[in-house]
């Protein structure tokens, strides 16, 4: 019987000491550090938005080079070949798009500015008429959504529209929605445990934060990506 425990405890010794069982922590200290730190999600978070513009415009200049080049000298209006090739992408997928961008902000706001864990000096605690309010994190995000309501209305129309979207990029744009509310209503609930911080429910929102905003901007990269082949 002795020999038998011995075994045992020797299999879970070298399950315990593989590297493999290490992944799982080291994978959750890297996301951890990362959403805790402000500086570096707001940079990524930008970075995204400004590269896609600039993205934006290369895939337009190229489409423009590509159809100059078969009039044979002719002129081309950027004007005209812009209306050219707007294509509508139908009103429920606009109203999905256009709640998702408006969701985009608003889940950016709360996960980094609704505590004081990231930014201690600018968050949603620094305004006590607002933080002491029975309605205070309806009231944030409400501000949020009316300072970006512009924005997020813009964006669909001047992206979405020029590109050709397949139903499954479609899809991935419109799964956003529930995704970004995920992250909302997780960020919200660290909010009311602050100061405590639960790790899993931070990494989730994170997780869905990000890969949102890259959803919502892959048609622009993936056009980008193949022009350059």
């Amino acid at each position: 019987m002795s020999s038998l425990n011995e075994t045992v405890a020797g299999f879970q010794a070298v399950d315990i000491s593989s590297p493999s069982s290490h992944v799982p922590v080291e994978l959750s200290n890297f996301l951890d550090a990362i959403s805790f730190n402000g500086l570096l999600g707001l940079g990524i978070f930008v970075l995204l938005l400004a590269l896609s513009v600039a993205l934006h415009w290369l895939n337009m200049e190229r489409t423009y080079r590509r159809v100059a080049a078969t009039t044979n000298g002719g002129e081309v209006s950027r004007d005209e070949l812009r209306e050219e090739m707007f294509t509508r992408q139908g009103p429920n997928f606009n109203a999905a798009a256009v709640t998702a961008w408006m969701l985009l902000f608003a889940a950016f706001a709360y996960f980094y500015f609704l505590t004081p864990g990231i930014f201690p000096r600018y968050n949603y605690f620094q305004v006590p008429a607002l933080a002491s309010g029975p309605f205070g994190f309806a009231a944030f995000g409400l501000m949020v959504l009316l300072l970006t309501l512009v924005a997020a209305a813009f964006i669909p129309k001047e992206l979405y529209g020029y590109y050709e979207l397949s139903r499954r990029k479609k899809v991935a744009i419109m799964l956003t929605v529930p995704l970004l509310a995920i992250c909302v209503v997780l960020s919200v609930q660290q909010g009311t445990v602050y100061p405590q911080m639960e790790l899993v429910p931070r990494m989730t929102a994170f997780l869905a934060l990000f890969a949102s905003e890259i959803a919502l901007l892959w048609p622009i990269y993936a056009e980008a990506l193949g022009g350059m082949r």
